[in-house]
């Protein structure tokens, strides 16, 4: 593959996640994903989020709206509770081919460099 074809890989890799990045931009909602993935596969609830985050709910509850969109969370209801959990999806899997073209892309530039 070509330089040039792979400097289009990553532009295309980094419209198809920009979603995500602009979701993860934000340091509160960074630290919800940490604690969701410090929960596990259950999930945690907003009141349990606010505590560990120290948010106030509808700032939780924001920045788990903005998530849900990105794709980066889910909702699992039981009764009438909310879990909110890290949502595996093929993003975070374009996420991580773009950066390892990036990454052989440094290296190349290293070696040449």
């Amino acid at each position: 593959m070509s330089r040039q074809e792979e400097l289009q890989k990553i532009k295309a890799g980094f419209v198809q996640t920009q979603d995500i990045f602009l979701a993860l931009g934000d340091e509160n909602r960074q630290l919800i994903i940490v604690s969701l993935l410090e929960a596990g596969c259950d999930g945690m609830r907003v009141g349990e989020l606010t505590t560990r985050t120290h948010l106030s709910r509808p700032a939780v509850s924001h920045h788990l709206k903005i998530l849900k969109e990105a794709k980066l969370v889910s909702i699992r209801k039981d009764g009438t509770k909310h879990y909110y959990a890290v949502q595996p999806s093929q993003n975070f899997a374009i996420m991580q081919k773009t950066a390892a073209i990036i990454e052989r892309l440094v290296e190349e530039n290293e070696k040449n460099g």
